[in-house]
């Protein structure tokens, strides 16, 4: 009996039928224009170069007095002289010499060239045949599948109360 018990339940089972929906085909439009297109590239290029730049430097001239001896300085700037007054102070002079200064300086250059490219694009529509879902008529397994559920559902629910029939039993007697 157990044997036949399991032999329902795995037809019951095997017998049962799922399906799943049928994908729809994917749209993808088609954009018509008939107008010319134009292309603009610009292409922007950076490059250091070095300037050599001219800088002035003003004419200064200082005098100061202290007892001290007599000195001369000269730099590539500037000379200075210093001498003792007969009182026995120090007079100083500096005078920058007048001279342009000349430095590199890194300057960044932008270089910006256009390239417009003129295309006559016309597009072609091609026709895209819209999804058509045609019913069909279902085989004769899935028919029998179909039909045979709820008899195998009914044959299920006898099975199991078969099985489980003398603890329902004393369960209807502990009731009443």
């Amino acid at each position: 009996m157990k044997a036949l018990t399991s032999i329902l339940i795995i037809l019951a089972l095997g017998l049962t039928a799922c399906k799943t929906s049928k994908s729809a085909l994917p749209s993808t439009p088609v954009i018509v224009t008939n107008t010319d297109s134009v292309r603009t590239e610009y292409i922007e290029t950076v490059r250091i170069d070095t300037v050599v730049v001219e800088v002035a430097i003003p004419e200064e001239s200082l005098s100061q007095v202290i007892k001290d001896s007599t000195s001369h300085v000269e730099t590539s700037l500037a000379e200075s002289d210093a001498w003792i007054n007969v009182d026995g102070t120090l007079g100083h002079s500096i005078r920058n010499k007048p001279q342009k200064m000349q430095a590199e300086v890194s300057v960044p250059v932008k270089e910006t060239q256009s390239n417009n490219t003129s295309n006559s694009v016309r597009e072609i529509p091609v026709p895209y045949p819209e999804p058509v879902y045609v019913e069909r008529s279902p085989s004769t397994w899935e028919m029998i599948r179909l039909e045979a559920f709820w008899y195998l559902v009914g044959m299920l629910g006898i099975a199991i109360v078969w099985i489980f029939r003398i603890p329902i039993i004393s369960a209807i007697r502990k009731l009443f």
